[in-house]
């Protein structure tokens, strides 16, 4: 079965782990996995971001250093950000540049849109001030980083981490594999697998020690799995094959969104995965840059970085694992 376009929609993004307070993109992210819930009657709204001509009147400050992405000074107004932006959104997809190199970057993006979410006044100059070639990315990572960040803030702030394990993901070339054989076996784009798989558990870094609720790097009900897939919901290979033939089953051949929508009942979800993955249609090495985000949790408390290494096999009070861990508290 194969799906009759692979155009997405150009809608805007930078995200979250399966909408709760996980930020995948956004800043804001935890994970409330709802894979399996009935679709509804109604066919999810499609939204389109507007383009922004570039002003003439900005001139952007200054730029990181092609040569130490992790250590160079983070801007601290609209014009240095749009600047620091442009450089880094080219670097991630600079096909001479290591897949290391790259993650060194896409650490760093996350962080500049973090700086953006932080000052959302800033955005029109910001946007409106990057270079042509990359508008069209920051664009859509912006407004998926909205889309994702009105999911978590619609939800009370939680006062525990969760029984979660985080790990590293498998290699940028390991996962690509995974996502375009499940996109031969199904007809489902690649780019709408990778964009559940960051928005759901950051590539696979969150895994859920919880025995209830949904499972695995796609984050699916056990009934769910049951019905629709074969394999190991928990394995990463499997579980993204998996995805894909979810999708199929929920009408994607003919209705993508709607499908979509199946896998997490919201039109915002919808369209931050459609925004995601238009940055990897745009690019396929853009993926190297949301490969390289990390896994941070929005609390009562502020936002955590939890990193790799963090298990607890039970939820554990925020502030009892703060006392432990004070440098992950980031804002």
């Amino acid at each position: 079965m194969t799906i009759p376009t692979r155009r997405v929609l150009a809608i805007a993004s930078l995200g979250l782990a399966s909408c709760t307070q996980v930020e995948v993109t956004t800043d804001s992210d935890s994970s409330t996995p709802t894979t399996g819930q009935v679709a509804p009657t109604v066919t999810p709204e499609t939204t389109t971001v507007p383009t922004t001509a570039a002003p003439t009147t900005i001139e952007p400050t200054t730029a990181p250093s092609t040569t130490a992405a992790h250590q160079a000074p983070f801007p601290e107004d609209a014009a240095g950000l749009a600047a620091d932006l442009t450089v880094t959104e080219r670097m991630v997809r600079d096909s001479e540049l290591s897949d290391a190199g790259a993650r060194l970057w896409g650490a760093r993006l996350q962080r500049l849109y973090r700086i953006l979410s932080a000052n959302r006044d800033w955005a029109p100059e910001t946007v409106a001030a990057v270079e042509d070639d990359v508008r069209p990315d920051v664009e859509l990572n912006w407004q998926a980083r909205q889309d994702l960040s009105a999911l978590v803030n619609s939800t009370t702030l939680a006062t525990s981490l969760p029984a979660w394990r985080i790990r590293e993901p498998l290699p940028v070339p390991e996962l690509l594999g995974y996502y375009k054989e499940a996109e031969e076996i199904t007809g489902v784009p690649w780019e709408i697998l990778a964009a559940i798989h960051l928005i759901e558990t950051r590539m696979g870094r969150i895994e859920g020690l919880s025995t209830a609720g949904a499972i695995g790097p796609m984050q699916f009900l056990p009934a769910t799995w049951a019905e629709c897939c074969q394999g190991d919901p928990a394995n990463d290979r499997d579980a993204i094959v998996g995805a894909g033939t979810y999708l199929v089953q929920r009408g994607a051949a003919t209705d993508l969104d709607r499908a979509i929508w199946g896998y997490n009942n919201s039109d915002r979800y919808v369209r931050a995965v459609r925004a995601y993955a238009s940055v990897m249609e745009r690019n396929e090495l853009a993926y190297r840059g949301f490969h390289a985000f990390e896994v941070y949790f929005l609390s009562a408390s502020g936002l955590i970085l939890m990193p790799i290494g963090y298990e607890e096999p039970e939820a554990i009070a925020v502030d009892i694992w703060l006392a432990d861990n004070p440098d992950a508290l980031v804002d």
